[in-house]
C-alpha cells in the first residue's frame, strides 16, 4: 500500500470519528435538557411495582447522575450511526458476499441490543425490586444512594443487551468455521452452566433475575444453533 492511499485511509478515519463525535455531541445536547424528567420516568417505571427511596450522599449526585444517564442515552441513540461509519469504513474492502454478512449481522445485532435493553427495563428490573421489597420485612422500605442506583441499572441493562448477542456470536463462529456446529451442540450442558455463572455475576443475588438472564441466553444459543449454516452438522 502506497503512502498516498495509507494517508487517505487514515483521512477518512479521521473524518468518519468527527463524524461521530459530532452525531453523540448532538444527540446529547437534545437529551440533556430532559435528563431530569428521563431519570424520573425510570425511577416512576420501577417504583410503580416496588417502593424506592432515592437519596443523594454526595452533594453534586443530583447534577451528576442524570448527566451519566443522559450520557447513556446519547451513546445509545449514537451506536446505530457509529456502526454505519464503521462499515462504510471498511465496505470498500470487501467483497460483495462479506459485506451483505457484516451488514445483515450487524443490523440483527444492534436489534437484539436495544431488545435485550427493553427486555432488561420493562421485565427484569421491576421483578427484581419486586423481590428485594417483597423479601424482607414490611417495615423496611428500599433506601439506595441515586449513583449506586443508576450504576445497579446501567450493569444490569448492559448486561442483558450483550447477552442478546449470543446468537449473532453462535451463527459468526459457525459460518466462518472457527468451530463445528455438532461441537456446538456437544457443547449444550456446559454452555448452560456459564449462562448461569453469566447470570449469577452480572444479576443480584436472587434467583428470580438470574433466571431471567440465564434462560434467554440459553434460548438465544440454540436459536443461534438452530439458523446457523455452517459444515455439514
Amino acid at each position: 500500500m502506497s503512502k498516498d492511499n495509507l494517508f487517505s485511509h487514515f483521512s477518512e478515519l479521521r473524518s468518519r470519528a468527527i463524524y461521530c463525535l459530532v452525531f453523540f455531541i448532538i444527540a446529547f445536547a437534545c437529551i440533556y435538557p430532559f435528563n431530569n424528567s428521563i431519570f424520573d420516568f425510570l425511577v416512576a417505571l420501577l417504583s410503580g411495582i416496588s417502593d424506592i427511596e432515592l437519596i443523594a450522599i454526595e452533594v453534586a449526585s443530583p447534577f451528576i447522575v442524570p448527566l451519566r444517564l443522559a450520557g447513556f442515552l446519547a451513546l445509545l441513540v449514537s451506536i446505530p450511526f457509529f456502526l454505519y461509519q464503521a462499515l462504510a469504513f471498511m465496505a470498500p474492502g470487501l467483497y460483495k458476499n462479506e459485506r451483505g454478512i457484516i451488514f445483515s449481522r450487524t443490523i440483527l445485532g444492534t436489534l437484539l441490543f436495544f431488545l435485550g435493553l427493553l427486555f432488561c427495563s420493562f421485565l427484569v428490573l421491576p421483578n427484581v425490586f419486586n423481590f428485594f421489597q417483597s423479601v424482607g420485612p414490611e417495615s423496611i422500605n428500599i433506601t439506595t444512594d441515586i449513583s449506586k442506583f443508576l450504576n445497579f441499572v446501567l450493569t444490569l441493562i448492559l448486561a442483558f443487551g450483550f447477552a442478546f448477542q449470543i446468537p449473532i456470536l453462535v451463527n459468526a463462529a459457525i459460518r466462518l468455521n472457527l468451530v463445528e456446529k455438532n461441537k456446538l451442540k456437544n457443547l449444550r450442558g456446559i454452555f448452560l452452566i456459564i449462562c448461569f455463572v453469566f447470570g449469577a455475576i452480572f444479576t443480584p443475588p436472587d434467583v428470580i433475575s438470574q433466571f431471567m438472564l440465564a434462560v434467554p441466553m440459553y434460548i438465544l444459543f440454540e436459536l443461534g444453533l438452530l439458523f446457523s449454516n455452517g459444515k455439514k452438522a
